[in-house]
Order: structure tokens, then sequence, then C-alpha cells
């Protein structure tokens, strides 16, 4: 438990200390601005609700506020808020705020947005797995999932210099707690740095139930590029059959 409380409190004084300049600390890793084309490219052009897990300076809202109807963005740091809040002012962005949450217990309801994402944050957390079980749980029938993290890295000064947790996440275990969360893999987009990687994950929470043992069968196969495009697939003949 000490150990826990310390772990917290070390990350929230980087967050304090960063705050003001945190958007030059992320670009620091790989150009941003290419991560940030990725990342649009993952969702549709139209969203009702999206939810921003971290939001820091309220980048993502910024990035996506042309595209939806309303935005939130959820950080436990109060100084990153009102960075994020200010930002938002300046730009004129009225249909989106930010505000305190829990990345592990969000205080929405079940089914309540079309689309999340976890830009840069999951490095952070204790229970990477959790956080993924929430956002599905809080996504709508065709909502779509997107993270944004690093590949696995040795890069062992992160730890004690960024707070990270974690050094990075291979795309099988994030396939495997997509899979848990009942969610459908899509494909992965890579971004490759000198020295760290940036991955693109994506998933959908399926109109129609997928067996969660089905997926996880799937994405055992050797092939996971394949994997995910046989989900989608299964997804787009099952949508043709409705129609």
């Amino acid at each position: 438990m000490r150990l826990r409380r310390s772990v917290a409190l070390s990350a929230a004084e980087y967050f304090r200390a960063n705050a003001e300049e945190w958007d030059s600390v992320r670009s620091l890793h790989v150009q941003e601005s290419d991560v940030e084309n990725a990342l649009l490219e993952c969702f549709p052009d139209h969203l009702e609700d999206l939810l921003d897990i971290g939001t820091g300076t309220g980048r993502m809202l910024q990035l996506f506020a042309d595209r939806v109807d309303r935005g939130v963005g959820l950080d436990t740091s109060r100084d990153m808020l009102a960075v994020a809040r200010a930002n938002l002012e300046t730009m004129g962005i009225r249909h989106c705020h930010v505000q305190l949450g829990d990345m592990y217990r969000l205080s929405l309801e079940d089914k309540a947005v079309d689309g999340v994402i976890v830009h840069q944050v999951l490095h952070y957390s204790e229970n990477p797995a959790r956080v993924i079980s929430e956002a599905g749980r809080v996504l709508r029938p065709d909502g779509v999932l997107v993270i944004a993290d690093f590949s696995p890295h040795n890069l062992e000064a992160l730890r004690e210099d960024h707070a990270h947790l974690r050094l990075g996440f291979d795309d099988a275990e994030i396939g495997d707690w997509f899979a848990k969360a009942g969610l459908v893999a899509g494909p992965i987009k890579k971004l490759e740095g000198d020295p760290l990687t940036v991955t693109i994950w994506s998933a959908m929470r399926p109109p129609f139930i997928i067996s969660t043992m089905s997926i996880r069968q799937e994405s055992r196969q050797s092939n996971h590029v394949q994997c995910t495009r046989n989900c989608f697939d299964r997804i787009t003949i099952s949508r043709r059959r409705t129609s």
C-alpha cells in the first residue's frame, strides 16, 4: 500500500511540474503531428460523444472539436485541468469540457459514448487492463476505442525522469485486454521513431455479441493482423445481412 501511494505521489508531482510544458514533453519522443494525423484516421468524421481519458492539456479535445457534438476530458491532476480549460477557452471550444475523473472507475453510464481515446496515458497506469475494461464499458455499439502509446522499449530513464510505470506495450497483451473487454481489435499502426515507436491500437464495440472465447482463440494465431481483419469482416457481413 505504501509503495502504491508513493508511486501515485511521484506521478502527481511529475504532472504538476510539467503541466505547462506537457505538449512539449510528449513531442520529445516522436513527431506529435504524425500521431495526431494517425489518430484522426481511426475515428469516423462525426461523433456524438467523445471521451478523452487522461486529457492532460486537452489537446485531443482540441484536435477532434470539429468532429464531435460533445467532448469530455478526464484527468486526476487539477493543474493539468487548469491548463486544459484555458486552452479550450482560448480556442473558443464550448461544446467540450474537462473534469476530475478516475480512469479505473469512470463516472459514466454504460454505453454512454461513441468514442474513447487514451493518448499516451496507459504507461502511467498500475492496471492497464482495468482502464481498457472501463473504456469498453462506456462504449456504445459500433463505438471506437483508440489507444496511442509506446511499443516495448528499454529506456529505464523514463521511469525516473517521466514517472512511467510501463516501458511500452506488446500488441498481444493489448489485444488480449481488448478481447476481455468484449471489444474487437482493429488494424495496428506503427509510427517508428528514434528510439521510441508509438503504436496506435484501435478496437470497436461490436453491434452484436461476439464470443470472447472466439476472439481470444483468433488472437493466438500467428498472424495477428489477419485475425483482426477476420473479426471486422464478421461485423461487416452481419451488418449487410441485417440491413
